[in-house]
């Protein structure tokens, strides 16, 4: 394969992160020995501004350099800032977005001034462009603009919660998931940069059927499946005889989206709830008093609130459970799932989005996506099956593994970079 010069743009992109950050980190130092990138990154969030590339400073004074790769930081505009100051003093921006009109209007601020970043660095020194992160199908960027090979995803974000779910959150999480899903078909049906964007693309990298077919429908057949997380095999094989609790992970940010009460109102149907003890990581603010609030009035005492963790730290706070619960009912893959089955846990999650995809039969439990009632007798059942069966534990454990092994970062960008090399030569639209 010849070794090409890529530009990627990759807004979260740290090494001291998790979720889009490790995504960002992970596919463009591997592609790195493969390809010459070159990553456009922000230097941090617009809440954190310089995190990033602070990040990025102290991981090259413990390391060496890595050959074939060059990040340029690109700084948070001004328009990006003052979009996101608004957004902290009128909305609770305690799970990192706030606003989301807001959030994505500082964004595609950033997404500009990458472009002309990019356009100061020359088109003729490259041959691909690439736009990485976020994974979110509403901002692609502007690298399509470019004259060159445009690849773009994973991309996700076009799920639609039903109804009865919505309605679960209260009122306020009704009329954000209907402002959402009439949002979801301005941009899919109407959005001009969202449809040149899919039209210029050469490959679109897609988590879900459902997203795949809505590419295809807008573009024409160009999309290919790829959950934007993968794993990597760190932990070993579990052991649980039943002689304790069965010990149980929960990570996520608070929000309503991660539905941990799901995960409360099913322990408290357990027929001993005592023979379960959960470790619940990620929290702060509005959402997490009122999921302790729940804890408190179902009676469950053998729960841990951790907070927000460091990434380090939360896995090795993951790495002593014996099952990983995830009670999220929207999002793409999560990075969260591929890190659990990479540490060996099986999985319990919703058989929807791109969890579904990323957990089979042989590493996990998929509770069907139907109702909150459902979902709650099915993570329920759930438990109450790896309790009356401890030996399952460890044939999932020793499923997950191998699973994380398939869902391999070196197996996804060694997909990517000859996706690229096919397309180098080839007419474009321009």
């Amino acid at each position: 394969m010849k070794r090409l010069r890529v530009l990627i743009s990759s807004h979260e992109f740290s090494p001291e992160r998790g979720s889009e950050c490790s995504e960002g980190w992970n596919i463009c130092t591997r592609m790195a020995a493969i390809h010459d990138v070159t990553v456009l990154c922000a230097s941090g969030p617009p809440f954190s501004p310089t995190a990033y590339k602070d990040a990025l400073e102290r991981f090259h004074r413990e390391n060496p350099g890595i050959p074939g790769l060059t990040v340029e930081c690109v700084a948070q505009p001004p328009d990006a800032i003052r979009y996101a100051r608004i957004n902290r003093q009128f909305y609770d921006t305690s799970d990192g977005v706030g606003s989301r009109t807001l959030f994505f209007r500082g964004l595609n601020a950033w997404h500009r001034a990458a472009y002309q970043t990019a356009l100061r660095l020359g088109t003729s020194n490259f041959d691909v462009a690439h736009q990485l992160t976020p994974i979110s199908f509403r901002r692609p960027g502007y690298l399509w603009r470019l004259d060159l090979p445009f690849f773009w995803g994973p991309i996700g974000g076009m799920y639609k919660v039903p109804s009865a779910f919505a309605r679960w959150g209260g009122f306020r999480t009704w009329l954000f998931e209907r402002l959402r899903a009439a949002d979801i078909d301005w941009h899919l049906h109407l959005s001009p940069t969202f449809q040149a964007a899919a039209r210029r693309a050469a490959v679109v990298w897609t988590i879900t059927d459902d997203e795949r077919r809505q590419i295809d429908r807008v573009a024409g057949p160009k999309s290919v499946p790829m959950i934007d997380t993968a794993a990597q095999v760190r932990g070993i094989p579990r052991t649980y005889n039943g002689d304790r609790a069965l010990r149980v992970c929960w990570s996520g940010r608070p929000a309503v989206i991660k539905a941990l009460p799901l995960l409360l109102n099913a322990m408290a149907q357990l027929e001993q709830p005592h023979r379960v003890s959960v470790d619940v990581l990620g929290g702060g603010g509005s959402e997490t008093a009122r999921w302790q609030a729940l804890a408190r009035e179902l009676r469950l005492d053998n729960i841990t609130w951790h907070g927000r963790l460091p990434y380090h730290a939360a896995l090795a706070k993951m790495n002593e459970a014996d099952v990983f619960v995830h009670t999220s009912f929207r999002e793409a893959a999560s990075n969260v799932v591929p890190e659990a089955l990479g540490s060996g846990l099986p999985v319990v999650c919703h058989d929807v989005c791109g969890m579904a995809v990323a957990v089979d039969a042989s590493c996990g439990i998929k509770v069907p996506f139907v109702s909150p009632a459902h979902s709650i007798r099915g993570f329920r059942d759930a438990l109450e099956r790896l309790l009356a069966n401890p030996g399952l534990v460890r044939e999932l454990s020793v499923g997950a593994l191998k699973r994380a092994a398939h869902l391999s970062w070196d197996a996804k960008v060694a997909e990517m970079a000859e996706t690229y090399d096919r397309y180098v030569g080839t007419p474009h639209l321009v």
